[in-house]
């Protein structure tokens, strides 16, 4: 479910007592312009997790998956008590407390097996929201788009990455490096992460997001406009502001119910019900490396 984070410790003492952990191996400095004043960084690391200290806080980044799977991959399903069972797995070798560990990057996402290749879908993705998909590499079966600095969402090829974990897997995924968004969720520190109703946040979220998708679906037989990006791009330009979502709206409703955007949504449904259908202890003591579980509210 959740992959990378980063989180900003600013209290002194708990910066002091991370930093010093023995576990942490120094990897080196490195020189940042702060207001035209060069400031030297230090970096430490722990398996795939990286400590970097500036002069007023410590950032700590990572994929939570990775750390789980000991930095080997992240291609198996990561479900909802393993990304908590991971954060408190970090919490007892840091020392941490976790109100006091706040979100600033996260990364979030499922993977499914579509009903077609994963290349073709990922080729026929065509917008998120009113913004066009990009491969910012060569790579064909990658796909990304939004604001880079607020959010984004990607879409490739999983097995590509691992084939020996997974075949045809699409991981849809979305990627914020703004705690404004992040808040907007209502998570603010590693301890929300600890919290399973947090979670339906983030599974409504990225349905939300797969919603604002334009997926071209050729297996169906509609007017051919609507596979014609120039079509698109002129609803942008010179349509009203409601045009292109209106046009959009037309457009899955003229491929009926039994489309393939409908059908990757039901994958992604499915899939997020058995993330969060893995059995769960319901009491659990943080301060032992255990946490008190809310049960989910209906989904």
């Amino acid at each position: 479910m959740i992959d990378f984070i980063k989180i900003k410790i600013s209290d002194e003492a708990l910066i002091n007592q991370v930093w010093n952990n023995e576990i942490l191996i120094y990897v080196g400095k490195s020189e940042k312009r702060f207001d035209d004043e060069i400031k030297e960084l230090y970096t430490k690391s722990y398996k795939n997790l990286y400590f970097t200290k500036f002069q007023n806080r410590l950032e700590i980044k990572g994929s939570l998956h990775y750390f789980f799977n000991d930095g080997s991959h992240n291609a198996n399903d990561f479900n909802i008590y393993d990304c908590i069972e991971t954060i408190v797995q970090i919490k007892e070798l840091l020392k941490l407390d976790l109100y006091k560990c706040k979100l600033i990057n996260l990364e979030y996402g499922v993977n499914i097996n579509p009903v077609i290749k994963v290349d073709d879908l990922v080729h026929n993705l065509i917008y998120h929201e009113k913004r066009q998909f990009t491969r910012p590499t060569t790579h064909f079966n990658y796909k990304i788009a939004g604001n880079e600095a607020y959010k984004q969402v990607k879409a490739y090829d999983k097995s590509v990455q691992f084939p020996k974990e997974c075949f045809n897997t699409f991981r849809f995924e979305v990627k914020s490096k703004q705690a404004k968004f992040i808040n907007s969720l209502g998570l603010f520190t590693l301890q929300d992460l600890t919290e399973i109703n947090y979670y339906n946040k983030l599974i409504n979220s990225l349905l939300n997001e797969w919603d604002n998708v334009l997926l071209f679906d050729k297996s169906k037989q509609v007017d051919d406009k609507f596979f014609n990006t120039d079509f698109w791009e002129d609803i942008l330009k010179n349509g009203n502001r409601n045009k292109f979502n209106n046009q959009k709206k037309s457009y899955y409703k003229k491929l009926g119910t039994d489309n393939l955007h409908s059908n990757i949504k039901k994958r992604i449904e499915q899939k997020t019900n058995i993330l969060k259908s893995v059995h769960i202890p319901t009491s659990i003591d943080l301060e032992t490396a255990q946490i008190t579980i809310k049960f989910f509210d209906t989904y």
